[in-house]
């Protein structure tokens, strides 16, 4: 499933949170598909950590 869909479900505001520096922007991040968020995620790569833990909260469900 890409996170484009996934960030359909979510409200906004998880948008406005600050991305740590040399990740991916959101937008580079909506185009991903969910499997490459958590290999990022295993890998340690910056961002992949938050974006899934955000992604996957559910205070940010609609």
């Amino acid at each position: 499933m890409k996170v484009s869909e996934i960030l359909k479900g979510k409200k906004c505001s998880i948008k406005q949170a600050q991305l740590p520096a040399n990740s991916p922007s959101w937008e580079e991040f909506s185009e991903m598909i969910w499997e490459q968020i958590e290999r990022g995620a295993e890998e340690n790569i910056p961002g992949f950590r938050m974006v899934r833990k955000l992604l996957s909260d559910r205070r940010f469900d609609r």
